[in-house]
């Protein structure tokens, strides 16, 4: 069963985009509401993913500092430093894209690239989102999703210009070579925490003898600032291995940076 979260109730479908090459671009707005019990119980979802409630009780007192020293100081990206509201940012909306493909189209998705960073300041190497669905019917039907997620949540306005989407399917061609190394990598990490999650990926290590569809997709996500529909329409994918089925994603969401700061603010106190 799908978990019910009351969050998910933001993203708000609109009109799709239709490039000048005739590809569709689905497009949701993120129509963040100021309800507090709803932010927390986001807050708190958002933090898991970096660390669960065991590893902060037990690390907390074996530091011997508060649950949230202890966020803050080794787990979450720091609010301080460029490089850290970067990492911020990507990690925002990789882990948005993940809980959209997870709760709304109903993929399994493991989270595994935030929990053992060795830097909390940087991006995990590897492909962003990583989305497994089985058919139980005909297991040729099985799919792995495989997305690039790039974030533009800056307030300058000097980015308003930047493609992100187009940045997103330039860099989704490299998925091609690195998703199996990500699946390996994912399921490495599973073995040690969550069986049951170990056990659905297990199915996508071997792709020759074991066949399954690959999906590729492009997200940008974007603040009211570099959100352009004029420039989002004008992206090419002609040059994707994948373009006939490439799926192509826009979030856009209004005051985006801040937000994303609150969420991590109050992610430390959960």
């Amino acid at each position: 069963m799908v978990e019910n979260l009351k969050y998910m109730k933001y993203l708000k479908e609109e009109e799709p985009i239709t490039t000048s090459d005739g590809k569709s671009i689905k497009v949701f707005h993120l129509d963040i509401q100021d309800e507090p019990e709803v932010f927390e119980e986001w807050a708190k979802k958002f933090r898991r993913n970096y660390c669960s409630d065991y590893e902060l009780e037990k690390m907390a007192v074996a530091i011997k500092i508060s649950p949230s020293q202890y966020l803050k100081d080794y787990k979450l990206p720091s609010d301080d430093s460029r490089i850290g509201r970067a990492t911020m940012s990507g990690d925002f909306g990789e882990i948005l894209v993940s809980d959209y493909l997870q709760y709304i189209e109903e993929y399994n998705v493991p989270r595994t690239r935030y929990d053992r960073k060795v830097n909390k300041d940087t991006s995990t190497q590897g492909s962003d989102v990583l989305a497994y669905k089985n058919d139980s019917s005909n297991p040729m039907n099985d799919e792995l999703m495989v997305m690039e997620v790039k974030t533009s949540a800056s307030m300058n306005r000097t980015f308003d210009a930047k493609n992100k989407l187009q940045l997103a399917i330039e860099h989704s061609n490299k998925d091609f070579e690195r998703f199996s190394t990500s699946v390996v990598a994912s399921y490495l990490r599973l073995i040690e925490t969550d069986i049951p999650q170990a056990n659905i990926v297990k199915r996508f290590l071997n792709i020759t003898d074991e066949p399954f569809k690959v999906i590729y997709g492009a997200v940008a996500i974007h603040s009211n600032h570099s959100y352009d529909i004029n420039v989002i329409k004008n992206v090419v994918a002609q040059n994707h291995r994948n373009q006939e089925s490439l799926r192509l994603l826009v979030i856009h969401s209004f005051q985006l940076m801040d937000f994303i700061s609150q969420i991590y603010r109050k992610a430390s106190e959960l």
